[in-house]
């Protein structure tokens, strides 16, 4: 199991305001650091390290989804410029944490809290463009510990979702709007396209479309069939042979492992779906394989399952950053 990864943390005070900022967030939206009541050896940072570390499963690899570092708590008067940063302790604590997080979180969300008994309280952009400060904290250990396990996974879903948001932006500075506008006006759906994807494929049998993106290989497609109701995960069957069918013809012959696949209720941006996930190969290209995973969403009007594709061929290299970009784009799509 990959274990929390120490990395060069870039500080600057504090007092410092956005205006005064002269250099972005550092490193990668993968990075993390936790400033937390006790330090590294805490119980609130310990916790934290290993919601943050846990691993996923890639079918090809297993990966954490982030690296954290954890500050020394003697480092609270300070903000690390890097992108991803959470404040854990006690509310009303007397350490430095629990004054820096009285101060971030202000006079109102803190009575808030101490109503609720507890709180997971993101900050965009804050104190630093491009940066997500998440708070974390409760009146007492009580309750800090009772947080911590029982909403773990929103802890982690909240830097994750951050983390996309904020990519998707960086990419979508430079976009090709006439791609999409033409993807809209052929074939009835909105994708916006950063201009580091082109269209290498589109085809009205089976109907679908192909982005690419080199230096490691990654596709997003989109394709549809007419489908009277709404996909279920208990329609793994179904769901699989429409894939394996779609990407036998159209992603150059390849083939899906039934034994490795996955498929659970989700969502895609603002649409409920169901994902499936597995492994993909290609046997006539070598022994070439890969991490797939499939958004199926439901357009009641025009009585279309949409199914919004992502592919990596990355071996031995990460795949989290690859399929998180992958994932960022593919938020943006909209049926009309």
């Amino acid at each position: 199991m990959r274990r929390a990864l120490i990395f060069m943390v870039i500080v600057v005070t504090a007092n410092a305001g956005c205006g005064d900022v002269s250099l972005p967030p550092a490193g990668s939206y993968s990075e993390i650091v936790v400033v937390a009541d006790g330090g590294a050896g805490g119980e609130w940072a310990s916790r934290l390290v290993a919601l943050f570390t846990e691993e996923r499963d890639y079918f090809v690899s297993t990966e954490a989804p982030f690296q954290v570092t954890v500050a020394l708590s003697d480092q609270a008067g300070e903000a690390p410029a890097v992108k991803n940063v959470v404040w854990c302790g006690v509310l009303d604590g007397p350490t430095e944490v629990g004054e820096r997080i009285r101060r971030v979180l202000g006079k109102a969300d803190a009575e808030r809290v101490r109503r609720g008994g507890s709180g997971i309280l993101p900050r965009e952009d804050t104190p630093y463009p491009g940066q997500l400060t998440l708070v974390i904290t409760a009146p007492d250990e009580a309750g800090l510990r009772r947080l911590l396990g029982e909403r773990g996974a929103e802890i982690s879903d909240r830097v994750e979702t951050s983390a996309r948001a904020r990519l998707r932006k960086n990419l979508l500075v430079r976009r090709d709007d006439a791609l999409a506008e033409a993807l809209r006006r052929r074939w009835g759906f909105r994708l916006e396209v950063p201009s580091v994807y082109s269209l290498v494929g589109q085809s009205e049998t089976p109907p679908g479309v192909e982005l690419h993106r080199d230096e490691p290989p990654r596709v997003l497609g989109v394709f549809w069939r007419e489908w009277n109701h709404a996909p279920s995960p208990g329609e793994l069957d179904l769901l699989f042979g429409f894939r394996a069918e779609y990407v036998r013809r159209r992603y150059d012959g390849d083939l899906m492992d039934r034994d490795l696949v996955r498929c659970a209720a989700g969502r895609l941006g603002s649409y409920p779906a169901v994902c499936m996930s597995g492994y993909w190969h290609n046997d006539q290209h070598g022994s070439s394989g890969g991490y797939y995973e499939t958004y199926f969403v439901w357009d009641r009007a025009s009585q279309l399952l949409w199914a919004v594709d992502l592919l990596v061929y990355a071996p031995g290299r990460e795949k989290t950053t690859l399929v998180r970009e992958l994932r960022a784009v593919a938020e943006t799509f909209r049926y009309e």
